[in-house]
C-alpha cells in the first residue's frame, strides 16, 4: 500500500512540475496557483502516509525537521539568488509533500538522500552542467572541429543561429558593437530593441551571418529532471560521497 502511494504522489507530482516547466519555458512566468493546486492534490496522501507507516515520535520530528531545513535552504538559494522563486516554491513544496524518502521495488536503485525535496535539489546542481555536453556534441556535428579553436567555450554553452532569426529565449554571445565590429563576450547579451536593429543592419551590410547564441534555460527543467533522477536513482551526491568515503 505505502509503495502504491509513494508511486501516484510521484507521477501526480511529475505532472505538476513538467507543466510548471512549460509554463518556465514559455512566459518565464510559474502563477502560485500551480503550487497551490500540487498541494491540495498530494497533500491527503502524504497525510495517509503518515498514518500508514505508524512512525514513532522521533521519526515524525526528523520529518518535520527536514522539511524544515529544505525550506530555509531553498529561501537561501532565493535570497543569494541563485535561482528565482518559482524554483524555490517548488523544492519547499516537495519538502512538504515528501517528508520521507519516496520508494517503489528496488527504487531508488543508488541511494537515498534525508531529503527527497533535497536530492531532486542536488540531482539538478549535478546533472545541469551535461547540457555543455549536449551543446558539445550538437556542436560538433554541426559546425565541425575546424571552428572549435576560435570558439571553444561557445561549443559548450551555445548554438549558431541565423542573425535576423534569433530564437526566443536566447543571449547573444556575439553581437554588433558601436564602432561597427563584431563583439564576443562570454556571458549572454539581451536581445533588446536596440541590438535587434543593429544586427539587422549589420546583415543587410554583410558583416554577419550567423551568430553565437545561448540559451535562457529556467532551472525549473533541472528540478524536474533531478525530481525524476531521485526516484529512479536515489540521491546521487550522497551516493558518490558514501563511495568515496570507503575507498
Amino acid at each position: 500500500m505505502e509503495e502504491t502511494i509513494a508511486l501516484v504522489k510521484f507521477f501526480v507530482g511529475l505532472s505538476f512540475l513538467l507543466y510548471a516547466t512549460k509554463l518556465d519555458f514559455e512566459s518565464r512566468i510559474v502563477p502560485n496557483r500551480i503550487w497551490k493546486a500540487m498541494l491540495a492534490a498530494l497533500l491527503p496522501l502524504t497525510i495517509s502516509e503518515t498514518i500508514l507507516y505508524h512512525l514513532s515520535f522521533l521519526e515524525l520530528i526528523f520529518a518535520f525537521f527536514q522539511a524544515f531545513l529544505v525550506i530555509g535552504i531553498s529561501y537561501l538559494f532565493y535570497y543569494f539568488r541563485l535561482y528565482g522563486g518559482a524554483d524555490a516554491k517548488a523544492i519547499m513544496v516537495l519538502s512538504i509533500l515528501f517528508p520521507f524518502y519516496p520508494s517503489f521495488a528496488n527504487l531508488p536503485l543508488l541511494a537515498k538522500g534525508f531529503s527527497y525535496a533535497f536530492s531532486s535539489l542536488a540531482n539538478a546542481v549535478i546533472f545541469a552542467p551535461l547540457l555543455s555536453l549536449y551543446f558539445f556534441l550538437a556542436n560538433l556535428r554541426r559546425e565541425g572541429i575546424g571552428k572549435f579553436r576560435e570558439s571553444k567555450l561557445y561549443y559548450f554553452i551555445g548554438i549558431r543561429v541565423d542573425a535576423k532569426n534569433i530564437p526566443r529565449h536566447y543571449s547573444l554571445l556575439e553581437f554588433p558593437d558601436e564602432k561597427g565590429g563584431v563583439k564576443r563576450v562570454r556571458r549572454g547579451v539581451e536581445l533588446n530593441g536596440e541590438m535587434k536593429e543593429r544586427l539587422e543592419r549589420a546583415v543587410d551590410e554583410g558583416k554577419i551571418e550567423r551568430i553565437w547564441v545561448t540559451p535562457q534555460i529556467p532551472f525549473m527543467f533541472f528540478i524536474t529532471t533531478g525530481y525524476v533522477i531521485a526516484f529512479v536513482l536515489g540521491d546521487v551526491l550522497t551516493y558518490l560521497l558514501i563511495n568515496a568515503l570507503l575507498r
